[in-house]
């Protein structure tokens, strides 16, 4: 089971990622600041991270930089989300190192697709091994 960790100073927004997380199949870990978010991804196995870009106290932008520095997590593909998806913005968030910058409110479905295809359909997709080779199960 893959793991996300969303990085939203938001309450209301991090739980409700959480939720839709967590009912599509991953481990979800969820941090209220940056700092906190930057020490969740070094402490934890985590396999792709949602982060918003502006936060009090530490931008997405600087989180996603500092992510990128570290050897040990540089590796971690990086989705950022903003209220504001300026082209300033997102040329920064990218330049920063995100694969992708989305604009809020995004729908959940592109957001399901976005994930699937960063992390690869197998690992999301539960995998279902029919009885025998019809997809029958045997009674």
């Amino acid at each position: 089971m893959p793991c996300v960790l969303i990085i939203d100073d938001n309450s209301s927004v991090l739980q409700a990622l959480e939720f839709f997380f967590q009912s599509e199949g991953y481990a979800v870990l969820g941090a209220p600041n940056g700092r906190e978010g930057l020490r969740m991804a070094a402490e934890n196995p985590v396999d792709i991270v949602l982060l918003d870009i502006e936060m009090p106290e530490m931008s997405g932008i600087a989180v996603c930089e500092a992510m990128k520095e570290n050897a040990a997590l540089r590796h971690l593909p990086v989705v950022m989300m903003t209220g504001r998806p300026t082209r300033d913005l997102v040329t920064r968030a990218l330049a920063s190192g995100a694969a992708l910058v989305l604009g809020k409110p995004f729908d959940l479905g592109s957001l399901r697709k976005t994930f699937t295809e960063l992390l690869g359909p197998a690992a999301v997709s539960p995998v279902v091994v029919p009885d025998d080779q019809y997809g029958h199960a045997d009674n």
